[in-house]
């Protein structure tokens, strides 16, 4: 039977984090261990004396580094990620334990209540010739994915071992890394599945997580991340369009904020992830 260990990066959510491990302690099928990585101003009381958690906490931010310093910490034979403002279903662990009984199954990531249009057809898709990504990750088909919602994936540990870990380059908003490492694993030849029935619904907390303290921070790292993301993924015919798409997004967020020095913010991410890029981060 495959170990799921579960890693829960968190920061300045201790209320819907307390949440999160109350439920998942009503697990039909429980976890190997349940990881937390905080990076809070303040030890979380309350989350490190929970029984069967291992509580660890670090000074930087950044969920790329969050999710790496867990996965070092694991040690389950597949890592489960989850954000830490969301209700597990019962059978979470249970869908992605199962989905590992296919041996060729490397990766699987669940539905994602909140947000998303079940509808739709589309899910976890990404098009290359632009650097398109479509999530609709409240999808109800199980299917083959290039790509899994970062807040309810896992993979087995080979994946890591042979792709690394998460990149650190995606800065600020978290914007890109998950997808980023799931494209990279599918170059490598790993197989990711979207299974529904492993599902958590997203409460969208209005504080802390990933959350930046101001739109000009976060626009920065928008474009930063949007840009390296595309130079790193999608075909180079493309990125010319891509660019175009970009800027006139930034000219839009100005005028909705009634602020034009929000160009130049959003112009300087674009250059710096060009920059990153060509640093080969």
């Amino acid at each position: 039977m495959v170990r799921i260990s579960i890693v829960i990066p968190t920061v300045d959510r201790p209320d819907p984090l307390y949440n999160l491990l109350r439920h998942l302690e009503h697990q039909s099928e429980p976890p190997h261990e349940i990881v937390i990585v905080d990076q809070s101003a303040c030890e979380d009381v309350r989350a490190a004396g929970r029984p069967g958690v291992r509580y660890h906490r670090i000074a930087q931010r950044g969920l790329p580094n969050a999710r790496n310093v867990g996965l070092s910490l694991a040690t389950g034979d597949a890592v489960l990620f989850l954000d830490d403002d969301e209700i597990p279903d019962r059978d979470l662990v249970r869908f992605h334990r199962e989905a590992y009984s296919d041996a060729a199954v490397s990766g699987v990531g669940g539905r994602v209540v909140g947000g998303y249009d079940a509808a739709r057809p589309e899910v976890g898709e990404f098009r290359p010739v632009d650097g398109k990504v479509v999530r609709n990750f409240g999808s109800e088909t199980r299917r083959d994915v290039e790509h899994l919602p970062g807040g309810n994936m896992s993979f087995r540990r080979e994946v890591f071992r042979k792709v690394g870990g998460f990149d650190t380059a995606f800065g600020g908003a978290a914007i890109g890394e998950e997808t980023d490492f799931c494209l990279r694993a599918r170059r490598a030849g790993f197989r990711l599945v979207f299974e529904p029935r492993a599902s958590v619904e997203h409460l969208h907390w209005p504080v802390g997580g990933c959350r930046l303290p101001s739109f000009e921070e976060w626009l920065y790292w928008q474009t930063h991340n949007s840009m390296l993301f595309a130079l790193r993924h999608a075909r180079a015919i493309g990125w010319p369009f891509f660019v175009l798409k970009r800027v006139l997004r930034i000219g839009l967020f100005a005028v909705e904020h009634g602020s034009p020095a929000l160009v130049p913010v959003g112009l300087r991410g674009l250059v710096r992830g060009m920059a990153t890029h060509a640093q080969g981060s």
